[in-house]
């Protein structure tokens, strides 16, 4: 060993005081140590602690005290290992040794390959052992049983060649190789590859002038190139044993004399292998030579090895094979040739062909043996045994067909053949070779598929699907698209696409509203005379594309809407393909359809709906009904109270709720302008769904007699507007009321002053008609209550008030207010009313104006003075007013009779 030693250096590391400090602290008391390791180009360092465990360099400078192992390695040099020791508060910094490079073995000796490919050399002791540390073997073809080349070159033993591999039959014309391997045989019994071994080879015998014609390595055991070492006229070679790693003679490579190697050695780049190869004069049929091989290592004869070489004829058969055309529809034939020709220099004969399909379904393929043939099971033929002369040719044509598309590859090969000299060959078929051939005939077809889908159009013309079923209102256009595409590897011709409605559509109800637009562009449709389907002119769809047609068909009624796109096309092979027909694609029409009615109902402890009075009350429902198969949308349900026909008087609100069927909650409504609205203003009303809006209204008071009739109505977004009316009718109805009274009672006789008879003639407030024709007669001063004579007292100043509003007891109804009030007027004598005698005595009939109303609630308010004349006996007399009127609405006539009394006294 001729490298440096590593050096170790330990550096104390002194642990001191900090100087000038004051600290009482005791110093630390370190637990470990550190390595500093040098960086040398190329060299891998690796520390491992006493337990074998590798230091990770992180840690290098947080070592536990202890003994450390470093090793230094490169790659073609030769590893060194050191130990070193760390303490506790040291640091070792490693010196690098210099590196030897790995010995190799002297150029003029040979030395073999450990099992590492380690190169080790030959020693004395080997060589005086030969016998036992050596190996030679030499063949020259690789036959069972013997030789195992793959392991030549290798640790393992490749074992010896059997006597069959020790003898070889060649073409003529060729450059034959023999082989040779020299191995070292290991304690264990293991060999292992030689380099540099020598090998001599001598042709002991020979005919028809057989020669060495090309050698390995001559002279140079290290595996350089150097002269190829053929002596003695061709008859002796002399090869080295070679090493993979050098540079090594090339087999033998010539177009007029092609390499013959059979020995199952590839490259000569194989450890232990060397090789040579023989020839012979072209001028002879047959040559024969017995070769003897001699194996040395560093002088010393390892043994040698016989071998007998034999140059024969040999027929040299190849297959072809070709299919015209190549390319073929369904059940359409390919015309298959498959040619057998002999180019070698003897006849080949007994030659088996045999044909089989060896790729694609078997199923549908078929062929059509050729005349000679036999079909066989594997969807070719099997040939008669046939011969074949030196440059003579056999051809067997047939057609081959599918009814399914697919790559269908055949293959015809020689399963078997004597020839000559070299006996029965069977060629390895297993791999691609002269002795077979391949021919595939590809089968095509398009395939169509045709698919429908419903979807929407934006502006630029986008398509975007949407599911079947889609539901829309009638009339509403949905579109459709019909896609028909190739997924085949051929082009389908004449493609036809129909749309037609489905046997459960209603043809009346259905119809396209735009007509169908291609795409690509340029293909015409014609929509049929019903309006319900179209068919396309004939186009061309080649394999990977796709034609779609996009239009929109609407419904008139709600109902489901279903059609189908179909196709019809022609194949690649001419005939028609079956027609395809999609899925269904279908759209629902959905509408709401509301229908209202409205309907009144008597009241309980009411009046009949056709007696109907001020103050009376009824009942009144508005029924909305969804009909329809969709859901009506923001339906506003409402009623208009009750108004009589040209007038401006409304019933009055009560109250009122509304109810939805399949729902438990009442809902409330709302009142304003006369209306009553559900809250919230708007609803949604599902199919089959009933709205209910219950209301209780009033007659109000001085409602005019007549029809009043109350409006139900709807309003939807979507389902139009309904109302329906009902009809209550009021009956005419007056009531009216008098009251008398005089101011001072009881009065003397012959008093000029006497009393005031006040009287008030009055239509109730509840009462729908006014009074007119209104005649007041007034007795004055009668001695009995129903007198209609005249009586005694005077009468003078009549006054005529009329006021249409008095102000009236809230309970009693009795007018509280007198001619004072605000809404007070004074009648004129003579425009409103006459009397008979404006002043005497006894009787006085006052008539107002025919056309004077005594509207409900209005009153006439008269005032007379009244005095008892001189002389007039004193007892109880009585004032009386009769109040005659018709009812301005009924047209009836009506009378009131008033009594007060009034005492004469003395």
């Amino acid at each position: 060993m001729n490298g440096k030693i590593g050096i170790l250096a330990l550096t104390g590391v002194l642990l001191l005081a900090a100087c000038g400090s004051n600290s009482t602290t005791p110093p630390v008391t370190p637990t470990v140590g550190a390595v500093t390791v040098p960086s040398v180009a190329g060299y891998t360092t690796v520390i491992k602690d006493a337990s074998g465990n590798t230091v990770p360099s992180s840690s290098y400078n947080n070592l536990t005290p202890g003994t450390y192992t470093v090793t230094y390695s490169q790659p073609g040099f030769v590893s060194q290992s050191q130990t070193f020791t760390v303490s506790a508060g040291q640091s070792v910094v490693l010196v690098a040794p210099t590196l030897v490079a790995v010995p190799v073995a002297s150029t003029s000796g040979a030395f073999y390959l450990d099992a590492a490919g380690k190169q080790i050399a030959i020693t004395q002791d080997d060589l005086n052992n030969a016998g036992t540390r050596f190996v030679f073997y030499a063949w020259l073809q690789d036959q069972t049983a013997g030789i195992d080349p793959t392991k030549v070159g290798t640790a393992t033993d490749p074992g010896a060649p059997a006597a069959n591999e020790l003898q070889e039959i060649a073409p003529l014309n060729t450059q034959n190789v023999a082989a040779g391997y020299v191995g070292y045989k290991a304690a264990d019994g293991t060999v292992r590859p030689i380099v540099g071994a020598n090998v001599r080879w001598d042709i002991l015998a020979q005919t028809n002038n057989v020669r060495f014609s090309a050698a390995d390595d001559g002279g140079a055991p290290s595996g350089a190139v150097a002269r190829q070492d053929i002596n003695d006229n061709a008859l002796s070679a002399n090869t080295y044993t070679n090493s993979a790693t050098g540079t090594n003679v090339r087999f033998p490579s010539s177009a007029e004399y092609p390499l013959y190697n059979v020995t199952g050695v590839n490259t000569p780049d194989t450890n232990g292998f060397t090789w040579t190869a023989l020839n012979h004069d072209p001028a002879a049929n047959t040559a024969t030579a017995r070769v003897r091989a001699v194996a040395y290592v560093n002088g010393t004869e390892i043994t040698k090895r016989f071998l007998d070489k034999t140059f024969a004829p040999s027929a040299n058969l190849k297959v072809t094979k070709t299919v015209n055309p190549a390319a073929v529809g369904l059940n359409q034939a390919g015309s298959y040739t498959v040619t057998v020709t002999n180019t070698g220099a003897g006849p080949a004969t007994g030659i088996n062909l045999n044909d089989k399909l060896v790729s694609g379904d078997g199923a549908p393929y078929s062929i059509t043996a050729p005349a000679g043939t036999t079909a066989n099971p594997q969807d070719g033929f099997d040939a008669a045994p046939f011969d074949l002369a030196p440059g003579a040719t056999r051809t067997f044509t047939f057609a081959g067909q599918s009814s399914a598309v697919g790559v269908y590859c055949d293959v015809a090969a020689i399963v078997s053949y004597t020839n000559g000299a070299f006996g029965v060959v069977t060629p390895n078929n297993a791999t691609p070779n002269n002795t077979n051939a391949q021919a595939c005939l590809t089968v095509t077809a398009p395939t169509l598929n045709i698919i429908k889908t419903l979807g929407t159009v934006d502006a630029a013309g986008a398509f975007t699907p949407i599911a079947s079923g889609v539901v829309v209102g009638p009339n509403t256009p949905v579109f459709a698209r019909i896609t028909v595409n190739n997924a085949g590897n051929a082009p389908a011709t004449n493609v036809v696409v129909t749309d037609q409605i489905d046997p459960t559509t209603t043809a009346a109800n259905y119809a396209i509203k735009s007509a169908p637009v291609s795409s690509p562009a340029g293909i015409a449709a014609t929509v049929n005379p019903a309006n319900t389907g179209f068919t396309t002119g004939a186009f061309n769809l080649a394999a990977g594309a796709s034609t779609s047609f996009t239009f929109s068909a609407a419904g008139t009624t709600d109902g489901q809407y279903c059609d189908t796109g179909t196709f019809t096309a022609t194949s690649n092979n001419g005939a028609a393909i079956a027609p395809t027909t999609s899925q269904l694609a279908c759209f629902k029409v959905a509408s709401p359809k509301l229908t209202v009615t409205k309907t009144n109902t008597q009241g309980t402890n009411q009046p009949a709906l056709n007696t109907l009075t001020p103050g009376s009350s009824y009942n009144s429902t508005v029924t909305v009904t969804n009909s329809g198969s969709a859901t009506a949308t923001a339906v506003a349900v409402s009623d208009l109270l009750g108004q009589i026909a040209g007038g401006t008087t409304f019933m009055n609100f009560g109250s009122g709720n509304y109810t939805v069927t399949g729902t438990a909650q009442t809902g409330s409504v709302s009142f304003a302008n006369n209306r009553v609205s559900t809250v919230p203003a708007t609803i949604d009303l599902a199919p089959g769904a009933v709205l209910t809006l219950n209301l209780t209204s009033t007659v109000p008071q001085g409602a005019a007699a007549g029809q009043y009739c109350d409006i139900g109505s709807f309003t939807s977004t979507n389902a139009g507007t309904g109302s329906a009316q009902a009809c209550v009718t009021v009956v005419t109805f007056i009531s009216e009321q008098t009251q008398l009274t005089d101011t001072v009672d009881p009065i003397r006789p012959g008093d000029t002053v006497g009393t005031v008879v006040s009287s008030f003639a009055s239509v109730e407030p509840a009462s729908n008609e006014a009074a007119i024709n209104n005649v007041l007669i007034y007795n004055f001063g009668a001695t009995d209550p129903v007198q209609q004579t005249p009586g005694i007292f005077a009468y003078s100043n009549t006054q005529v008030y009329y006021d249409p509003t008095p102000v009236r007891n809230a309970t009693t109804g009795a007018i509280t207010s007198d001619q004072t009030n605000a809404t007070s007027r004074l009648l004129t004598l003579g425009t409103d009313y006459t009397v008979n005698a404006n002043s005497g005595v006894g009787q006085q009939t006052i008539t107002l104006t025919p056309a004077f109303a005594v509207t409900p609630s209005g009153v006439l308010i008269l005032r007379t003075q009244v005095t008892a004349p001189a002389g007039t006996t004193p007892r109880q007399y009585q004032e009386t007013m009769r109040w005659n009127n018709v009812g301005q609405g009924d047209n009836v006539a009506y009378t009131n009779f008033k009594a007060e009394s009034t005492t004469v006294i003395p």
